[in-house]
């Protein structure tokens, strides 16, 4: 984390500044508090923070590794992207990963589904699922996620993000 408030680090956020970009950062829960100092210094820099802000299966219990990524809640820049269900689930292999809803719904309920994007983590998420099943998780099993938010996640919010015309 130190990195991102390094000269070059500054650097960076700077012209991502300039160049009105979206700074997609993998990261872990510890990194969350130097992200949130960066969001403030950049506030027109949005951060979109990969696989459910680096929360991981045998790194203690979800909710706990999640408590830092959740205060980032409140720095409206900061995003977090819905992927990497298997780093989250003991058995990588166990579509539908039921523990991993746990901590979409704390995400959903925290950010709300305009700062929350869906991503597939392809190819990597080849080794746990298949993409259908990567997209279906959040679509189909899901439920407690009202389906006009689900679409937000699954498009209307990346979309906004890059700038593209969408209905």
């Amino acid at each position: 984390g130190s990195w991102l408030t390094s000269p070059d680090g500054q650097a960076l956020f700077r012209l991502a500044a300039e160049r009105r970009l979206v700074a997609s950062i993998a990261c872990q829960p510890h990194h969350q508090e130097a992200l949130r100092a960066l969001a403030r210094q950049f506030p027109a820099v949005p951060i979109l923070c990969h696989h459910m802000g680096g929360v991981r299966a045998g790194a203690g219990p979800l909710l706990d590794q999640l408590r830092p990524v959740l205060a980032s809640a409140t720095i409206p820049n900061i995003y977090v992207k819905v992927s990497g269900f298997g780093y989250l689930a003991e058995r990588g292999w166990d579509f539908p990963y039921r523990e991993t809803h746990e901590v979409v719904r704390a995400l959903y309920e925290h950010f709300g589904p305009d700062r929350l994007c869906w991503g597939s983590d392809y190819p990597v998420v080849l080794r746990y699922m298949t993409y259908r099943q990567s997209i279906e998780v959040l679509r189909s099993h899901c439920s407690f996620i009202p389906e006009s938010d689900r679409a937000t996640i699954l498009a209307r919010t990346i979309m906004r993000l890059l700038n593209f015309d969408h209905d």
